[in-house]
């Protein structure tokens, strides 16, 4: 069984939470799980450690191997420039497994960041036929939203902020009859409605948007740590 690293910004100083379930136990059940751990270096390949090997495309702009104690996570750089970079993103490429259909699908995280307005997680974005998920953060709060082929979109916030250089998991849950995020595996809040099917042909990108342009679509890129990304289905 694989240790979970430890990683943290340059700034600001906390104590990592444990992850709430074993490498074991999420690939159980798990579509992906990107224990994000390769060597120092930028750029290279994501690998997923269960036996689907859904593997991701790490940018030349995000550095690998950001260790604090025993835990590493990949860290996203902040850049002055307003202009699309895709190189600052992790890419996904599109395949049915990585699409919730009508499942009940989880996706869990570990970051850390002390930025406020920032994409993390998603698969698919506004326009996109077929519907999409993404986790995105306005303002230090966190959200999960889901959007379905014919338009329905249900989501729900953190309810605090979590953009304060501290290690955060999160938890997004999409089931028939609501959707949910839970905090630290702390109580979870849920909006409810339903959601159908979410099946699209775009890659899932961690870090940012894929199609974006800084004019008319704002790229929303992520500057922190991420040290766990875990896709789960039944």
């Amino acid at each position: 069984m694989r240790m979970l690293g430890k990683s943290a910004l340059a700034i600001g100083v906390a104590v990592a939470l444990p992850l709430a379930v074993s490498p074991a136990a999420a690939s159980a059940s798990a579509i992906a799980d990107w224990e994000m751990n390769e060597s120092a270096g930028y750029g290279g390949t994501m690998h997923d450690s269960t036996s689907h090997q859904i593997d991701g495309n790490i940018g030349e702009k995000v550095q690998r191997h950001e260790v604090r104690g025993e835990r590493t996570g990949y860290r996203f750089f902040v850049e002055g420039s307003n202009t699309a970079k895709q190189d600052r993103l992790v890419t996904v490429p599109d395949q049915a497994a990585l699409d919730p259909g009508t499942r009940t699908y989880v996706v869990k995280l570990g970051f850390r960041t002390g930025a406020g307005d920032q994409n993390l997680v998603q698969k698919g974005q506004s326009n996109t036929d077929g519907g999409f998920f993404k986790v995105d953060m306005s303002k230090g709060i966190l959200h999960c939203t889901f959007k379905d082929e014919n338009g329905v979109q249900r989501g729900i916030g953190s309810g605090v902020k979590l953009n304060d250089t501290k290690r955060h998991i999160v938890k997004c849950k999409r089931k028939a009859s609501d959707v949910s995020i839970t905090v630290d595996g702390g109580t979870p809040r849920r909006t409810t409605g339903p959601t159908g099917n979410i099946n699209n042909s775009t890659a899932l990108t961690i870090g940012g948007k894929k199609f974006c342009n800084e004019t008319t679509v704002g790229c929303d890129y992520f500057v922190g740590v991420l040290d766990r990304v875990i896709l789960k289905a039944s």
